[in-house]
């Protein structure tokens, strides 16, 4: 797996690049795209994802760069709105326009089913003809990416409220369950399970003082999971605020949180049982 940051003269922003073949990610600031052109990729055909507050917009190009498509975008007074983009593509710049139209077509529903975002494609993409090995071989591409979103660069793609929507439809009102020492903590989500873990051992004196010696300056991170200030990824909160001047990272999938949650219990010499409502 690579992982470079390519930053900019400023030191504020920075293009992020992720690569396993045969997919690479790139996630940037619009203000970035002068330093996107610099770079290989630039002329690569990919698949993008405009970012700004609640907005998303779905898009392909292919028989041009990514970085002319970008900056093509970025012109028109409409775009003001947009703040980031995240874009995938192959890591040899290879995709047809049959691989580009149906990449595009099954993310924008992926938008539709699985996001609350409000999504600014007034069409559902375009319908080319594509092969059964180009299918398979873009699909393969599209379940490595979000491999690299979820696991890698723990980008919450589709919104925070997926895991919140499932577990309210569950026919137990509290399927997620964590019993320590004289204390029970259930919640109708994974996440929120994390957090009410979280809270209830810093309102414990025996183990508040040791997260607070974890706690660092600024935004909370995936491995840092505490800080000073609110942390946010493209406008949007990744983290929820415990008390004053501390908050928790939450950007987390289930299994992060299963991670979390064990490893927080190891360094707090903590035993613990768990309910978990399977998938």
């Amino acid at each position: 797996m690579k992982q470079i940051f390519i930053f900019s003269d400023s030191k504020k922003d920075n293009i992020s690049y992720f690569e396993r073949e045969p997919a690479i990610l790139v996630s940037m600031s619009r203000n970035d795209l002068l330093f996107l052109k610099e770079q290989d990729f630039a002329s690569f055909p990919a698949i993008y994802i405009l970012i700004g507050g609640d907005r998303r917009y779905v898009g392909q190009v292919a028989g041009q760069g990514i970085a002319q498509r970008l900056n093509q975008h970025f012109q028109k007074k409409s775009n003001d709105w947009v703040e980031s983009v995240l874009f995938f593509a192959r890591a040899d710049g290879k995709m047809s326009k049959a691989d580009t139209d149906y990449l595009e077509r099954r993310l924008i529903r992926d938008f539709k089913e699985k996001s609350e975002y409000r999504l600014m494609n007034s069409t559902v993409g375009n319908n080319s003809y594509i092969d059964k090995l180009q299918k398979a071989k873009s699909d393969q591409l599209y379940n490595i990416v979000f491999e690299i979103i979820d696991e890698v660069a723990n980008i919450d793609l589709f919104g925070a409220i997926e895991d919140e929507v499932k577990a309210s439809l569950s026919t137990n009102d509290e399927p997620f369950e964590l019993t320590f020492g004289n204390e029970v903590i259930t919640a109708k989500s994974a996440r929120r399970l994390f957090i009410n873990f979280v809270e209830a051992l810093m309102s414990n004196e025996k183990y508040s003082e040791i997260l607070k010696k974890m706690v660092i300056q600024g935004s909370p991170t995936y491995s840092l999971l505490l800080g000073t200030e609110v942390g946010t990824y493209s406008g949007r909160p990744n983290s929820v605020q415990l008390e004053n001047g501390l908050w928790l990272f939450t950007n987390l999938s289930k299994k992060d949180v299963l991670k979390k949650i064990e490893l927080i219990a190891q360094q707090l010499g903590i035993k613990y049982e768990l309910k978990w409502e399977k998938d």
